[in-house]
């Protein structure tokens, strides 16, 4: 079992080695120290990292030669072609008969950056600006991450990021999310496989809809605001009326009323254990036949309700949950596998999480747009190392780790922050593709005389209620 994984994880190096376009040996040393990274705050300390035999000079370097057509047409090329990299890393179905993904946008906050482009305010969890709202000013970043079955509720929220693109100021996030999914999809790992994506409520809008239902392998399921209210659809619009326009919508169906849904077409009943051994009971009932109401047509979908109870009959959450199930062949997932897989998304958030903290997602501080695209990348291929290494690692816990279940176990899989711990030792044993560096003269420097343009600033873009988004295509 080591020597397959160790020979997997060889060959996935390989291919990251073989992938960057320029500076090959400098790219790779700075993904193994971003992988192998524990105390650098900032990018420039990765340079201090062991891994790291090259100056700091580097790191810019490779980032800047990241892409190497600067277009906004190269840029997705190349995005493209990693995402069909990573996903050969996704491991094969073992009892689940679908691929899951999770989508989500997340902000980069660039507060004191003028000099950069297309900032605008994007939401954080801690405010920045004067008004004490919870919004910052940078980018927006939107993410699509396959998400491996897990063995138990034990194993920790791996994710495989599969694809990032950066959401400018023209266009909305939910609809580059959504076709990010659709490229991924049609690709060869996963065509002609059932596909399920999973997502919060910003993408239970009509066009998310539309977008999903023009993959025939693909089901979507979001969550639904508890205070909306959804049509049903009619089916036989020809014979709904004997004059006049057709009907176009049924009856309404209002989440905060009872009094308007009517009789579940079907329901289930189930019992799990929580992380801390506690037993829960899944109440889900599901209704047929909904449409929406707008310019936009939307072919039928599901809507499921989810209840969460205590063993003793009483309550664990307030409210209940909505969801929303669209796609072509929604009808193959059990109501089970619907509150499973809408569970498992939360794991991007832990991806999020770890990628800011631990992988500096969010800390290159650069005036070009493009080398901030290009350390999205990078965390990304940093993140999908550690995943393909989380067998070989060895746990070293603090002093007053040492005696929790997840360090004194064998049997339960490495997090990615005690993976992160060990990997310099893992890439030690199996060694490294890159080059050492070769001695060169000194640089001559800049010229007598020599008068650097001081960059342009660039004010922050507000969207406006009647700012049309355009489509990424």
């Amino acid at each position: 079992m080591p020597d397959a994984i160790i020979d997997s994880l060889k060959i996935f190096r390989d291919k990251i080695y073989q992938f960057f376009p320029r500076r090959q040996d400098a790219a790779m040393e700075l993904v193994d120290s971003l992988s192998s990274n524990t105390t650098a705050r900032s990018i420039v300390q990765l340079s201090l990292n062991p891994l790291h035999r090259r100056n700091y000079c580097s790191i810019t370097r490779s980032v800047d030669e990241f892409y190497p057509d600067a277009s906004v047409e190269g840029h997705r090329a190349q995005n493209k072609t990693m995402g069909a990299l990573l996903s050969e890393q996704c491991p094969p179905l073992d009892k689940r008969s679908f691929h899951l993904f999770a989508v989500d946008c997340t902000s980069n906050e660039r507060l004191f950056s003028p000099t950069l482009l297309d900032r605008s305010p994007v939401y954080t969890a801690k405010p920045t600006v004067p008004s004490n709202k919870p919004m910052t000013i940078g980018h927006q970043y939107s993410v699509v991450a396959y998400l491996p079955e897990k063995p138990s509720q034990q194993t920790p929220p791996w994710v495989i990021p599969l694809s990032s693109e950066r959401v400018s100021t023209e266009q909305k996030s939910t609809q580059i999310g959504m076709e990010q999914l659709t490229a991924l999809i049609q690709g060869e790992n996963f065509r002609n496989r059932l596909c399920v994506s999973v997502a919060d409520s910003a993408y239970s809008s009509a066009l998310s809809l539309n977008e999903a239902l023009k993959n025939s392998n693909q089901v979507h399921i979001s969550r639904v605001r508890s205070n909306r209210n959804l049509p049903r659809a009619v089916m036989n619009k020809k014979g709904n009326r004997k004059r006049g326009r057709p009907k176009q919508y049924g009856t309404a169906f209002k989440l905060s009323d009872k009094r308007t849904w009517g009789k579940p077409t079907e329901t289930t009943e189930f019992k799990t254990t929580s992380q801390k051994g506690k037993v829960q009971i899944i109440k889900i009932e599901s209704w047929e036949n909904f449409t929406m109401r707008g310019q936009q047509k939307v072919e039928p979908f599901r809507l499921v309700r989810i209840q969460v109870f205590k063993e003793n009959g009483e309550r664990l959450f307030k409210r209940s949950l909505w969801l929303l199930i669209a796609g072509k062949r929604c009808n193959e997932l059990s109501l089970q596998n619907i509150y499973e897989s809408y569970r498992q998304r939360f794991d991007i958030e832990h991806f999020f999480r770890f990628g800011k903290t631990r992988l500096l997602l969010d800390k290159f501080q650069t005036p070009e747009v493009g080398h901030e695209e290009a350390w999205w990348q990078l965390a990304m291929l940093s993140y999908t190392q550690l995943y393909m290494a989380r067998h070989l690692a060895n746990n070293f816990p603090n002093p007053w780790e040492k005696w929790l279940p997840e360090f004194k176990s064998s049997k339960i899989e490495k997090s990615p922050s005690q993976v992160q711990k060990d990997f310099g030792r893992i890439i030690g044993e199996i060694g490294t593709p890159a080059k050492p560096p070769k001695p060169s003269k000194k640089s001559r420097g800049r010229s007598l005389g020599d008068m650097q343009t001081r960059r342009q600033r660039h004010k922050v873009v507000y969207k406006g209620k009647k700012q049309r988004f355009q489509s990424s295509a």
